[in-house]
């Protein structure tokens, strides 16, 4: 994108004059940032890095991808294969879902999914 010297110039002015202080020193040949110019171009970045954080983590919840994912389990539950796995690949795919596991019976997770107290549950069938 091309600007025209004297338009980059009044906008330089324009926004000296808002803040209230040199942006740039002018020198014989070009300009370079001022202290302030230093301290406020690093603020800005911060705070536009922390606004395009803000953007993309309410953009994860808007999808569904955040929040928290509650979980019953029995203790006597097989903790290879099916069960890590899943909350694994959960937490690969959801960074930012809190997992919230609770040691239950199966009849307490029965209970507890009813009631809307669980998301989820990892019980064996033996014991319901």
């Amino acid at each position: 994108m091309k600007v025209a010297q004297t338009a980059l110039s009044t906008q330089i002015q324009d926004l000296e004059a808002e803040l209230g202080f040199k942006v740039f020193d002018r020198l014989p040949r070009g300009v370079k940032l001022s202290a302030a110019g230093k301290l406020f171009l690093k603020d800005a970045r911060r705070i536009l890095r922390e606004v395009n954080e803000a953007a993309a983590r309410a953009a994860r919840v808007a999808r569904g991808q955040s929040g928290t994912l509650r979980v019953g389990f029995t203790e006597n539950a097989s903790w290879r294969g099916i069960v890590p796995d899943s909350f694994r690949r959960f937490r690969e795919r959801q960074p930012d879902a809190e997992l919230q596991l609770t040691p239950a019976t199966s009849l307490e997770q029965i209970g507890a999914l009813r009631l809307g107290r669980l998301d989820a549950g990892c019980f064996q069938h033996a014991e319901i």
